[in-house]
């Protein structure tokens, strides 16, 4: 065999040999990600019994559940007991004429059996909301389908030998769903006289609610009190308090007054306020009548605020009422000054005429000139003087026994002010 013979062979073998080995991998790597993809399969196939396991566990448990709060799998059982629980519930409320009647009975697959019931009766609105709540709280396999409720027709009824009219009593009809299942007891245990707890809210929770607003607005607020609880009333003078009440609903407000006043208070209910007029001398009041306060500095008195809301509102604010002596009566204003002619006079010339010079003095808020020589009185505006001297340079003034220089152009005014 030649050289190249034999490095061909080499060649050929490696060939087989690389393609042996990548066979081998690839078969490797397949059975690799078999295993891998078995391995998932079988997680997930875990993972899905879990769930299931949980969710029977968690059906066994609610099974359990319904069954304890089922009525007996016995129809005629359940039937009569619940009917009969219904009778004593609404005998316990006071329903007038309570009517409990089973209405239907329906097998469903053999898995359990759904009673209807129709309650009727007469209550009040509380009586609605009582009944409501003892169907609701009790822990049994039941529901409230429907219900209804109107006012009854206004009727007269002999209470104590009157006639008296009824007007707040409500027609109320309930239509009731329960269910018996078939794995129930026959005779099981009476349900807790403890309300269920899946009920969140107390009867009396239950009752505010409702019973506390009407059923189209949120809870009617009280009226609320603008104005100060201290108020001063002047002796000797009829005193106007108005008496202010703000309501949140913007329902009207009637204010009226608690308690007795003294005879010198009047409550205008017109117009909501108090008149108050307090002798002149307290030292002369005669407080001796009845019950009336004894004193006039001070009183207190009890504001009542009701809205027509429903339910009605009331808000109850106490004020007190000082009484004190009328303010003296203001001074009249100081006139205010006029406009001071001073400021606006100026030393315009000094004129020679012969052997005498004369003062230009210029008075420009009236546009004229006053022409003065030396022992010439003057007033201007403010300022009142006498002309003591002249000469081509100054003019010299006294004013108010004081001697002043004057040189043209200057203001008559600041003689005064640079002194």
């Amino acid at each position: 065999m030649t050289q190249r013979e034999r490095y061909l062979s080499i060649g050929i073998g490696g060939l087989f040999v690389l393609f042996a080995l990548n066979w081998g991998f690839n078969q490797y790597r397949s059975a690799v990600s078999y295993r891998q993809g078995r391995l998932n399969s079988l997680a997930s196939a875990a993972d899905d019994l879990q769930v299931q396991w949980l969710a029977g566990t968690q059906a066994e448990r609610q099974l359990g559940e319904y069954k304890a709060r089922s009525l007996s799998s016995d129809p005629e059982v359940a039937k009569s007991s619940y009917q009969a629980w219904l009778l004593s519930m609404v005998g316990k409320l006071n329903i007038g004429d309570a009517v409990v009647d089973p209405i239907s009975i329906a097998p469903f697959d053999e898995l359990y059996t759904q009673f209807g019931f129709r309650v009727s009766g007469k209550t009040d609105l509380k009586g609605v909301v009582d009944l409501v709540y003892a169907i609701q709280s009790r822990d049994q396999l039941h529901r409230i389908r429907q219900i209804s409720f109107a006012p009854v027709r206004k009727s007269l009824s002999q209470v104590a030998g009157q006639r008296q009219e009824s007007t707040d009593a409500l027609s109320v009809v309930l239509m009731i769903d329960a269910i018996g299942l078939n794995i129930a007891e026959a005779q099981p245990a009476p349900p807790s006289e403890e309300p269920s707890w899946r009920i969140t809210r107390s009867l009396e929770a239950s009752r505010e609610s409702i019973l506390n607003r009407n059923f189209f607005q949120p809870p009617n607020q009280a009226p609320q009190f603008e104005g100060d609880t201290q108020m001063v009333a002047f002796r000797g003078k009829d005193n106007d308090l108005p008496l202010k009440f703000s309501d949140p609903e913007n329902n009207r407000v009637n204010v009226s007054v608690e308690g007795e006043l003294p005879e010198w208070v009047r409550w205008d209910a017109e117009s909501a306020k108090l008149v108050v007029s307090p002798p002149a001398d307290p030292e002369n009041t005669d407080d001796s009548e009845g019950d009336a306060p004894k004193s006039i500095e001070e009183f207190e008195v009890q504001i009542v605020a009701t809205d027509d809301g429903y339910p009605h509102r009331q808000t109850t604010q106490s004020l007190m009422v000082k009484t004190q002596a009328p303010p003296p009566p203001p001074e009249a204003p100081a006139a205010a000054p006029g406009f001071d002619d001073a400021t606006q006079t100026f030393l315009t010339a000094l004129v020679q005429g012969g052997d005498d010079w004369t003062a230009w003095m210029n008075v420009r808020t009236r546009g004229k000139t006053l022409k003065l020589k030396v022992g010439d009185e003057f007033e201007i505006g403010s300022i009142q003087g006498k002309v003591t001297g002249v000469t081509a340079r100054r003019v010299t003034l006294e004013i108010n026994g004081q001697s002043y220089e004057l040189r043209p152009s200057g203001k008559l005014s600041d003689l005064l002010e640079g002194s």
